[in-house]
């Protein structure tokens, strides 16, 4: 029996939003938290977990041209600006040709912010949007 340990790369992950693959991405973060506190009884150990909310939130850095593309989308259905976008996320790992891709969903986003900045001797602007939504599938 072999076991591989190859990780995917940042070259073998496709995002994709409105239908569009995001080739001027940076970065992307998603993550799923739940509160959860210890259930006291008699004594001082705790008898139970006790669960409650969960959240979904995270992030995604863009170079300005991808950023500009999904504005304009926004605008040309009638929206203001990003923050008013509501759109799925596909995020797709290929391994590698052997192994069948993964792809995780994240549903119903939307953008939070958005900062625009530069420096001195930038020679590129990437700006990072904090995101919320509404679920998770993973493993498509």
């Amino acid at each position: 029996m072999i076991f591989d340990n190859k990780e995917c790369t940042w070259a073998n992950m496709k995002v994709v939003v409105l239908g569009k693959e995001l080739i001027g991405i940076r970065g992307i973060k998603y993550k799923l938290s739940q509160e959860k506190e210890h259930l006291h009884g008699a004594g001082d150990e705790p008898i139970g977990i006790q669960r409650g909310k969960r959240t979904y939130e995270g992030e995604i850095k863009l170079l300005k041209f991808e950023y500009d593309i999904l504005a304009e989308a926004v605008r040309s259905a009638g929206g203001r600006d990003l923050l008013d976008l509501t759109a799925d996320i596909v995020v797709t790992y290929v391994k590698d040709q052997k192994t069948p891709p993964r792809t995780d969903i994240i549903k119903s986003f939307q953008f939070k912010e958005f900062e625009k900045g530069w420096e001195q001797g930038a020679k590129f602007m990437e700006i990072t949007l904090p995101i919320v939504f509404m679920g998770l599938t993973q493993n498509a």
